[in-house]
């Protein structure tokens, strides 16, 4: 039944990548207490009106939520050329679709979004139509694990060690934005691979390739899916003569379902890159430092997980405590344990180790507990957890609630003051007597989670392992400012990095003002104890001194602090409360909270589908002409 409490609210939702169990406890918490739950489809085009059906999103969601209660929205997501009309056309119904529901009597309306939505999204052009129709909305979002991470845990890579930074780029926009991410080193993420307008397949291998970094990339996609594919890049993206002679993607409507063969049995003549695949190409590294958490794609895949059904599981209790903004205090808490889906059942190789001595090997299991809040946790997370006959976590930066999830039977260790001689004991232990291990890192462990040494010793002792992906602090600093990340035509590429200095020195061209030179979004960690040293490189990057600045510290956490201010204030802010530790910093033109508008919905834009106001369109004119 729907409520009226005159507040009105639109949440994102990120739901991941693709496997169901990659959602976080709060993000099921938010889409069953919702009024509405809608989700993006793609488009069927006139000619091909067969192609539209279920989306990836509502695949996840209907794992915790009844189809019933899904509303569909069509997005043109595979049209290309930027702002199409058939694009702005289909924003607007869907931002139509947000104002029935409210009208209707809703008050909150869950929106879910594959990966983050803060993240290239297409949360945030429905965000913009909605504040268009309905002024008063109050926007939120939940923050959820992207592809690069689920990726990287699939195929065993680090993607940050140490000083090495993190390029996302839209490839999408073309290879100008992959090629300065080259030059500048570390590692990058190469979102929309098999989009239409990103580049073809032998100029990424040629790029690639002349930068030296072929060998080790790979490209991902439907990962925890069907037809998950996880391959080496030089197997997917085939030189010039391979391909047809006609240079084109083949067109992808009614194409048949992802094949799982090797790539080297796939047509030459077809560049089969599925749409949306996700690149990674790791940091140059020496041998055996963090190149590989695992062995190589092609080696080994994770398994393929069972079609998502929508029967609805049981429901969390109706009183339980929002952990987010409540500290109900050690060592238990109010945290739903949310049950696996129904009809998605979890292999014994995966997070489910026997506890009867039938396992044939130990097994340690790295879990990424998020920022802070225990409900961030995901849902692969808590159920690792939850099997371990030994928990190990550090009080010092894990929530003490995240324990809720552990058997009553299993052996809880807090790390904190423990140096890795003091955790290698139990990882010996379950080698001897296969236990299974949970090693709980705050944040997400391929992003500075420091596992490499560990997962070293693990191999040496035999040990099996697994890395179950987090939610980020960068992404969840995203959510709680309600700002994207990556603003069209103001910043659409993310670095993320770290401050050298201190006791560990950055490599050449890797320093912060050399990626300040780009001037895009900017989240650096560990870099808080040094802010003098932070602000002076931003400022000799490039960076204006009114550059927008978010400071948070212990984000998601009960005692939480952000803070906005400009570049040229940036050090004395930090200084002045004392933000040592636990502090990451956001720097861009994309954070500007306030003053920005998009034309694609002002009465003085026009497109096929809608007139613009004459008066409205004369300014919108003088505006441009002054800028």
């Amino acid at each position: 039944m729907k409520r009226q409490s005159g507040v009105k609210r639109l949440i994102g939702v990120g739901v991941g990548p693709g496997d169901p169990e990659l959602v976080t406890v709060k993000a099921v918490r938010v889409l069953r207490e919702a009024d509405a739950v809608l989700v993006p489809v793609l488009a069927a085009a006139p000619e091909h009106p067969e192609s539209a059906g279920p989306g990836r999103a509502e695949s996840i969601i209907r794992a915790y939520v009844g189809a019933d209660r899904i509303r569909r929205l069509e997005f043109a997501l595979n049209d290309t050329g930027g702002v199409t009309p058939r694009r702005a056309a289909a924003w607007q119904a869907a931002a139509a679709a947000v104002a029935e529901e409210f009208a209707a009597g809703a008050d909150s309306v869950a929106f879910g979004t594959l990966g983050d939505p803060n993240l290239y999204s297409t949360f945030s052009y429905l965000t913009q139509a909605v504040r268009e129709i309905v002024p008063e909305v109050t926007v939120e979002t939940v923050a959820g694990i992207t592809a690069m991470q689920d990726l990287a845990s699939r195929a065993g890579i680090s993607l940050a060690e140490g000083t090495e930074p993190v390029t996302l780029v839209p490839l999408n926009g073309g290879v100008a934005a992959l090629d300065q991410a080259l030059a500048r080193g570390g590692t990058i993420v190469g979102y929309k691979v098999g989009a239409a307008a990103s580049p073809a397949p032998h100029i990424l291998r040629d790029r690639l390739h002349s930068a030296g970094r072929l060998d080790t990339a790979i490209i991902g996609a439907r990962l925890g899916l069907p037809g998950e594919l996880i391959v080496p890049a030089a197997d997917l993206l085939r030189p010039a003569l391979e391909f047809h002679e006609s240079g084109s993607l083949p067109n992808r409507f009614g194409r048949e379902p992802l094949s799982t063969e090797s790539p080297a049995s796939l047509k030459a003549d077809i560049p089969d890159i599925p749409y949306l695949s996700t690149l990674i190409v790791p940091a140059l590294r020496a041998a055996g430092i963090g190149a590989g958490l695992a062995s190589r794609p092609g080696e080994t895949q994770a398994p393929t997980e069972p079609e998502v059904t929508a029967t609805l599981p049981a429901a969390p209790s109706p009183d339980h405590d929002d952990v987010t903004s409540s500290w109900s205090g050690p060592p238990r808490c109010d945290i739903v344990v949310v049950g696996a889906p129904a009809e998605v059942p979890v292999s014994r190789d995966e997070t489910t180790p026997a506890r009867d001595g039938s396992q044939s090997q130990g097994r340690v299991v790295f879990v990424g507990a998020g920022p802070g809040a225990p409900d961030l946790l995901t849902q692969r997370g808590a159920r690792a957890i939850a099997t371990a006959d030994v928990v190990i976590w550090a009080s010092s930066l894990v929530d003490q609630r995240i324990l809720a999830h552990a058997s009553e039977h299993a052996e809880i260790v807090d790390s904190a003051q423990l140096p890795m001689e003091g955790v290698l004991p139990y990882y010996e232990r379950a080698a001897h007597e296969q236990l299974t291990v949970a090693r709980v890192h705050s944040g997400d462990p391929s992003l500075w989670g420091a596992v490499q040494e560990q997962l070293e010793q693990c191999a040496e002792l035999g040990l099996d392992t697994e890395i179950v992906p987090g939610v980020s602090s960068f992404t969840a600093v995203a959510a709680a400012i309600q700002r994207e990340l990556t603003i069209p035509e103001v910043a659409q590429s993310v670095i993320l990095t770290r401050l050298g200095g201190g006791k560990t020195p950055m490599p050449p061209g890797e320093q912060v003002k050399e990626f300040a030179r780009h001037g895009t979004t900017m989240a650096l960690f560990l870099s808080a104890a040094r802010s003098g040293q932070l602000q002076e490189e931003l400022l000799q990057g490039g960076y204006p001194k009114d550059t927008p600045c978010v400071v948070a510290y212990q984000v998601t956490w009960p005692d939480e602090l952000i803070i906005h201010t400009k570049l040229d204030t940036l050090a004395a802010m930090i200084k002045e409360r004392k933000l040592w530790k636990h502090t990451l910093v956001l720097v861009g033109p994309g954070l500007q909270t306030a003053g920005s508008r998009s034309h694609l919905y002002h009465p003085g834009h026009f497109h096929g589908y809608r007139k613009a106001e004459p008066q409205a369109r004369k300014q919108l004119r003088d505006a441009k002409g002054k800028s």
